[in-house]
Order: structure tokens, then C-alpha cells, then sequence
């Protein structure tokens, strides 16, 4: 490919990344509001947090929004939290992340809860074509806690998925695709998004969208970017750095808390997409920490690289062929 694509994440600006394919005739410009890991039955203001997010994607005239997981077990104390989010006038799209069946709750019950129409699913939206995953299936030597795998009938699924449009599509999932610690078979999952292209041997996928690990962080892997949406509301940093943040009364109803840095403000963004112009936009969103930040308490990770753990959705530049 000779034609340079640049995808910009400049320093609380807009990003860009020119799309893979030719737009369908009948795309029109689209926004589509996204946040990830709220986390309602661990932060304290949660609520807070998501009207925000849809009192913001409002304002915006965003046509849908689309949650990336981590949002609530499936009980009815957790109904009017999913109400807020019920009370955009759109579509609305949820994908299930592992800490949504907490609790000893099924995933099929927070499906029904959230109104989903399956775990795993596609929908086409103003001439674009959305997958979503479920990358909490068990793979046949699971031996317990979190699973993090998706299995060969979803597979499948998505395969014949994207043989079958010829839109332009985003593929959204709670674990990462590009992490090493994630997806356990994530290189069979990008080899089926790589694989997918047009008669003219076009690609299909136009990047891949996750949340889980409360990052600011993007990776390209063989022309698809593979982009982290940030936490909502925290970054977990576990006992070993606990410190209470909350008033006494919130911090016993809350007791979490303490295993992670809050952010001051919600995160969250809106994907826009523009077929005349060939592009799709992140729109930034800048918060701080709440408290001591990860400095303060010399916290460190063998896990990720300490410059993506940051109170922000912000600025990366790349250039690729």
C-alpha cells in the first residue's frame, strides 16, 4: 500500500484514521457515544458518572450510544442506574464484561437485564456494519477465576459474519484483542478480522474497540489499530497500595474504593464517523486523579507501561502504510 493512513490522537483534539474501504452510498455522518468499565457496584458516584456520559452524548446529537462492559450485575437494586442509560432516546448497545455476572449471575440474566438481544451480535447503522463479541467464554482447560476466551462456535459466528457485509466495520469487546495477558485466542480472532476483505481484497475491519483494562492506550497490529477505551470512573491498583479516598460512612458502603485511584470526572468519549471525508474521530475527555495518583504512592505494574495508566482518553500520533 503506498498511501500513508495516519491516525491521530492528538493531545486533547479530535483523532483521525482514514477507513479501509469506500463508504456505502448510504452512509451518512455518525456519532455513536462510548464508555467502558463504570463499574456501578464498586464506585461510589456511579450514577453520577453515567448521567453525565448521557446528558454529554445529548448535547452532541449522538445517533447511539454503546457501553464496553463493566457496567452492572443484573439486580434490582442496579435498575435505576440502567434506566439512566435507557433514558437516551436511540439506539443503545451493550457488551458484557466479566465482572457484569459477579455475584454468582449468569450471563444470560444480565442479557435479559440489559435488554440485549444475545451475548454476541452484529447490527448495521447508518451504513456501517458493528460486531459485538463476548470474550467470556471458557475454554476447555479452564481451571477457574475469570475467564477470558472466545469459543469456536462464536468464532464461527464471526466469520460468517464478515463475509457477509461489505460495510465498513468496528468490532467492540470487553477484553482486549492485542493485550498479551487477554483474549487467550486472540491471534485466531485477528487472523479471522485480518482476513476479511472485499472482491478487491480491501480490508473490512476498521479498528477494534475494548475496555477492561482502564487504559490510555492503542496499538496497530497488521494495519488494524486496537484502541482502549478508559475507565469511566478508576484505575485498580489493588490492597497493596490501599488507601481510604472516601468519607467513613461512603468508604464502609464502598469498601473497593480504597483498591483503586478514582478519577475526579467521568471518562468517556463519542466515535464519529465521517464517510465523505474517509474517517472516524475520537473525541478526548481529560479528568485527574482523585487523591493521591499513581506517583504519590509509588505505585508499579509488570503488567502494563506505567505512561498508559492515566486519568484521560488523549494524544497519540501514528503513522502506518
Amino acid at each position: 500500500m503506498t498511501t500513508t493512513r495516519r491516525f491521530f490522537l492528538r493531545a486533547f483534539a479530535a483523532s483521525a484514521l482514514p477507513l479501509p474501504l469506500q463508504a456505502a452510498p448510504s452512509a451518512k455522518p455518525l456519532r455513536i457515544g462510548l464508555i467502558a468499565d463504570i463499574h456501578k457496584d464498586v464506585i461510589h458516584d456511579a450514577d453520577e458518572r453515567l448521567r453525565a456520559f448521557v446528558a454529554a452524548t445529548k448535547k452532541q446529537n449522538a445517533d447511539a450510544l454503546l457501553q464496553l462492559g463493566d457496567f452492572c450485575i443484573p439486580k434490582p437494586a442496579n435498575q435505576g442506574f440502567l434506566e439512566i442509560f435507557n433514558s437516551f432516546n436511540g439506539p443503545r448497545f451493550h457488551v458484557i464484561g466479566n465482572h457484569d455476572t459477579d455475584g454468582g449471575y449468569t450471563r444470560e440474566q444480565t442479557v435479559a437485564f440489559w435488554g440485549m438481544k444475545s451475548r454476541y451480535y452484529s447490527f448495521d447503522l447508518g451504513g456501517f456494519h458493528f460486531i459485538v463479541l463476548d470474550s467470556n467464554d471458557k475454554p476447555k482447560d479452564w481451571k477457574g477465576g475469570y475467564p477470558s476466551f472466545i469459543e469456536a462456535k462464536q468464532v464461527d459466528w464471526l466469520r460468517e459474519d464478515l463475509a457477509a457485509t461489505s460495510l465498513n466495520t468496528f468490532v467492540f469487546s470487553h477484553q482486549s484483542l492485542e493485550r498479551p495477558a487477554c483474549i487467550d485466542n486472540q491471534k485466531e480472532v485477528r487472523a479471522i478480522l485480518e482476513g476479511a476483505v472485499d472482491e478487491n481484497g480491501k480490508r473490512k475491519v476498521a479498528a477494534c474497540f475494548n475496555g477492561h483494562w482502564h487504559l490510555d492506550h492503542h496499538r496497530v497490529i497488521n494495519g488494524i489499530p486496537y484502541i482502549h477505551i478508559n475507565s469511566a470512573s478508576y484505575y485498580w491498583v489493588g490492597g497493596k497500595y490501599s488507601q481510604e479516598r472516601l468519607p467513613p460512612g461512603l468508604a464502609k458502603q464502598f469498601p473497593w474504593v480504597k483498591s483503586t485511584i478514582p478519577y475526579t470526572k467521568p471518562l468517556f468519549t463519542t466515535l464519529y464517523i465521517d464517510p465523505a471525508a474517509g474517517t472516524f474521530q475520537l473525541t478526548p475527555c481529560k479528568s485527574a486523579w482523585m487523591g493521591p495518583g499513581p506517583d504519590e504512592i509509588n505505585y508499579s505494574s509488570q503488567s502494563v507501561e506505567r505512561k498508559w495508566i492515566q486519568p484521560h482518553i488523549s494524544a497519540l500520533e501514528l503513522d502506518f502504510s
